[in-house]
C-alpha cells in the first residue's frame, strides 16, 4: 500500500454538491411562494381580454336584449286621413264636432299636412301644436 494520497484541488467551474441542492431549494421555495400572485395576475389579464372583447362587439354591433325592450304602450299616432271618428275624438282640442267635420273634409280633398287644418278652419295655430306627438297625416303618393 502507498501511503501516498493524491489530492486535486476543486476545478473552478465545479461547487459542492450541496450547494447546488440547497440553491434549487431555495429557487422552488420562492417560485412556490409567488404562485398564487402569478396565477390571480393570469386570471386578471384573462379577465380583462375578456371584457374588452365585449366591449368591442357592443360598438360594432348593438345588443338588443327583449329586458330593454319598453314594456309600457305608448301612443300611436293617429292619421287624421284615415281615423273614425271616435279615434279622432280621443286626441287633444277635438271633440265630436271637430271630428265629424275632419272626415266631412277629408272626404272633399285629403289633408296634406297637419297645418292643412288651420288652412281648412278646422283649428287654429296653437291647437295643431298639441297635436303634433300624437296625429299625423299620411299622404298617399301615386
Amino acid at each position: 500500500m502507498s501511503f501516498w494520497t493524491e489530492i486535486r484541488p476543486p476545478r473552478p467551474n465545479e461547487q459542492a454538491p450541496s450547494d447546488n441542492t440547497s440553491r434549487f431549494a431555495s429557487i422552488s421555495r420562492s417560485l412556490l411562494d409567488w404562485l398564487p400572485a402569478i396565477v390571480a395576475i393570469a386570471l386578471l389579464l384573462a379577465a380583462l381580454g375578456v371584457l374588452a372583447d365585449q366591449q368591442s362587439a357592443s360598438h360594432t354591433e348593438p345588443d338588443i336584449r327583449l329586458a330593454a325592450l319598453p314594456t309600457e304602450s305608448r301612443l300611436a299616432l293617429i292619421d287624421l286621413n284615415t281615423a273614425t271618428i271616435a279615434e279622432l275624438s280621443t286626441l287633444p282640442g277635438i271633440g265630436e264636432t271637430r271630428a265629424q267635420a275632419i272626415v266631412l273634409l277629408r272626404a272633399e280633398q285629403p289633408f296634406s299636412s297637419l297645418a292643412d287644418l288651420a288652412d281648412r278652419g278646422v283649428l287654429r295655430p296653437t291647437e295643431i301644436l298639441a297635436l303634433a306627438d300624437v296625429a299625423t297625416v299620411y299622404v298617399a303618393t301615386d
